[in-house]
C-alpha cells in the first residue's frame, strides 16, 4: 500500500493519480471534507478529469448534514483498501487530514465509549458560555497530555475527550495509548508533498 499525505494544493490528486497509472492502483480518499456531497469549492476535490480513469473511494458520498466520525472513516477504509487489494490493485490513500490518515496506517483501536447527547450538550453549553479556553483548561485538569496536543479552538476534540473522561474516569490519552497496541496490518510507503516541492517527493 501506498500514502500520499501533505497540505491541500501541494500536488496530492496528480501524484496520486501519476501512481495508481504505473503501479495499477486505485485511491483511497482520506480528506475529511471531500467525503460531502456537494461541497466542491474550496475542499479541492478532484474533478472527473484529474481522476484520469483511476477509480477513486470514499469522495463524494455522505450528505453535509451527516455526522461523521474517524472511527467511521477507518471501517470504511480498510473495507475499500481490502477489496482493492482483493482485485489485485495496489491501494493509494490519498490525503490532507492527518488524523484520518494516521488512525489507519497506525491500526487505532477506536475506544467504544458511546456519545452522551445531553453531556455533550451541556459541555457546548458551557463553552458557549466561559469560552474555548475554559473548557480547554477543564480538560488539562484531567488529560494533561491530550491538552498540551490539542488548540483550545478545537472545542470538537475538546468536549470529546472530556465527554469521554466524564464518561469512564479514564483519561483519553490512556485510551490512545491502549489503542495502538495492535500492529498495523499494512505494509505502506508514505510520500509526504509540501508545498514547495508541488509533487516533489521529500
Amino acid at each position: 500500500m501506498a500514502a500520499v499525505v501533505g497540505p491541500t494544493a501541494s500536488g496530492k490528486t496528480r501524484l496520486a493519480v501519476e501512481l495508481a497509472k504505473a503501479l495499477d492502483g486505485e485511491v483511497v480518499s482520506a480528506d475529511s471534507m471531500q467525503i460531502y456531497k456537494e461541497m466542491d469549492i474550496g475542499t479541492a476535490k478532484p474533478a472527473v478529469e484529474e481522476m484520469d480513469g483511476v477509480p477513486h473511494h470514499l469522495l463524494d458520498f455522505l450528505d453535509p448534514s451527516c455526522e461523521f466520525s474517524v472511527a467511521q472513516y477507518v471501517e470504511l477504509a480498510r473495507t475499500a483498501i481490502e477489496e482493492i487489494a482483493d482485485r489485485g490493485k495496489l491501494p493509494i490513500v490519498a490525503g490532507g487530514t492527518g488524523l484520518y490518515v494516521s488512525s489507519l496506517l497506525h491500526n487505532i483501536a477506536f475506544s467504544e465509549v458511546e456519545s452522551a447527547p445531553e453531556l455533550r450538550a451541556s459541555l457546548q453549553k458551557l463553552g458557549e458560555e466561559k469560552g474555548n479556553r475554559y473548557l480547554w483548561e477543564q480538560l488539562q485538569e484531567v488529560d494533561p497530555q491530550l491538552a498540551a496536543e490539542l488548540h483550545w479552538n478545537n472545542v470538537g476534540r475538546v468536549i470529546r475527550a472530556l465527554e469521554v473522561y466524564r464518561l469512564t474516569g479514564v483519561p483519553m490519552s490512556e485510551h490512545k495509548r491502549l489503542s495502538r497496541l495492535q500492529p498495523s496490518p499494512y505494509r505502506c510507503c508514505v510520500l509526504g508533498l509540501n508545498f514547495r516541492d508541488r509533487g516533489e517527493l521529500y
